[in-house]
């Protein structure tokens, strides 16, 4: 027999403390990184790396455990599945978020490919499938301006996409340092020679000592995994950019089809979540592309934590839209 909830409980998880406490969330992410990133492209420090984790991964935590209260309610209007998939792929987030974590600063092995992109692939996997669950059931009818809106923004995604691929691929051609031209061999034959003087006596160069690099601390598992994921760097990237221009496409979908009505409010908040997610992630392709990637040392990072916000605020938008329509239906019959 299920504990009947207590009136704290019930305060707690009310629809205004519940939206207090993400937006609360998201302008103090926003802040901390605009007040303690680094300038000047330096190292940041290690406890703002671990503050920045701990809202980003915090943040996605709490909007998939949001997303799976929907799913365990018979109120919600737009379909428990949705929700279940839409949570499972924040979810997703969370572990990717960990292991990323571990690999890149935890291990200090290479998290240009970690075992948490295979996490991160997944995300975007369910969270496709939930958004496109919410679309399907609504038969689009929509009309010819709405179609060319939703037709611009997949096509400005796309755009998007190939010119940070461009220019990414450009940075890595680009030689580091002129080389000097060498001089005439006609102009070497006209010169002058020098006097040869003799020679001073040399000290015997000391002999460097062998660099040794210190032992990882990852386990063996880990560096297993991180060699065999290596070679497959490329295609990780060309799949974030499937799956970013997929969400995005489906976000102006849900922009334009949810536009109107009592139930439009969730959706565009989760259309919101799903631009800041590909934002974030134009940024990360083109800065890891081009080797100038450090964790903590841009703002635009805070992008993907804004976007767990807006999916957590989605949520308790849509629990208390539904909520509310089965109490007024009720009223009405009686």
């Amino acid at each position: 027999m299920s504990q009947p909830s207590t009136p704290s409980s019930k305060s707690l998880l009310s629809t205004p403390v519940l939206m207090g406490a993400g937006i609360a969330w998201g302008v103090f992410s926003l802040l901390f990184s605009l007040l303690f990133v680094p300038s000047g492209g330096n190292e940041p420090a290690a406890w703002f790396v671990l503050g920045i984790s701990l809202l980003e991964t915090g943040a996605f935590l709490i909007a998939a455990l949001l997303c799976f209260r929907n799913w365990r309610s018979p109120q919600i209007v737009s379909g428990r599945t949705v929700w279940f998939w839409i949570g499972l792929g924040l979810l997703m987030y969370v572990f990717g978020n960990v292991f990323f974590f571990l690999w890149g600063n935890a291990w200090g092995l290479d998290p240009a490919v970690s075992f948490g992109d295979f996490f991160y692939i997944l995300s975007y996997v369910f969270l496709s499938v939930g958004m496109f669950q919410a679309v399907l059931p609504r038969r689009l009818n929509l009309e010819l301006s709405q179609w060319l809106i939703v037709m611009g923004i997949g096509l400005a995604g796309i755009l998007l996409s190939v010119f940070v691929s461009l220019q990414a691929a450009n940075a890595e051609l680009l030689p580091l340092e002129a080389t000097p031209s060498a001089p005439s061999t006609y102009l070497l034959a006209q010169a002058p020679t020098p006097p040869v003087a003799a020679p001073a006596p040399v000290d015997p160069a000391p002999v460097a000592a062998p660099v040794v690099e210190a032992p990882s601390s990852a386990p063996g598992w880990a560096m297993a995994i991180d060699d065999l994921l290596k070679p497959f760097a490329d295609i990780v990237k060309f799949l974030y950019l499937v799956w970013d221009i997929v969400l995005l496409i489906i976000a102006g979908t849900l922009l334009v089809a949810f536009w109107g009505g009592r139930f439009s409010q969730s959706w565009k908040l989760i259309a919101v979540a799903a631009f800041f997610l590909y934002i974030a992630d134009m940024f990360f392709l083109y800065a890891g592309s081009t080797d100038t990637y450090l964790e903590g040392s841009a703002v635009w990072e805070v992008f993907w934590t804004l976007a767990a916000v807006f999916f957590w605020l989605g949520a308790v938008v849509e629990h208390a839209v539904s909520v509310n329509s089965r109490r007024s239906s009720r009223r009405r019959r009686g």
